[in-house]
């Protein structure tokens, strides 16, 4: 059907999307932390893996549903279910996990010390 397809198009241009913009994010955040000169690490807490897990999970079965029931895809669709885990693994697992909290701190801590220098 073609709003089958339409829908496909949509999703995946809003998931290619959402991975450029996370390696863009990425890239620039080790670009900075090369710069730094004190990291600091932030560890999620068991709650906030708990959800990070389900919604990994349903965005997981999402997309494998949208590919599966698109009839214009008919065999490729292993390929897409395949990329698509892999970005999604990225989006979720390495950057809403380790960087942005981690570069958060260390930008926050940096400019606070730069205050204190300037003033005292």
């Amino acid at each position: 059907m073609e709003t089958d397809l339409l829908v496909f198009v949509i999703t995946e241009g809003f998931l290619i999307l959402l991975f450029a913009f996370a390696l863009a994010a990425d890239i620039l955040n080790r670009w900075k932390a090369k710069s730094a000169s004190s990291t600091v690490e932030a560890i999620r807490g068991e709650k906030s893996m708990n959800a990070l897990y389900v919604n990994f999970g349903i965005a997981t079965i999402v997309f494998t549903l949208i590919v599966q029931t698109c009839e214009a895809l008919k065999g490729n669709q292993e390929l897409f279910i395949i990329v698509n885990y892999g970005l999604l693994t990225y989006v979720f697992f390495h950057f809403l996990v380790s960087k942005p909290a981690v570069f958060q701190v260390a930008q926050s801590y940096q400019k606070r010390l730069k205050e204190r220098v300037t003033t005292g």
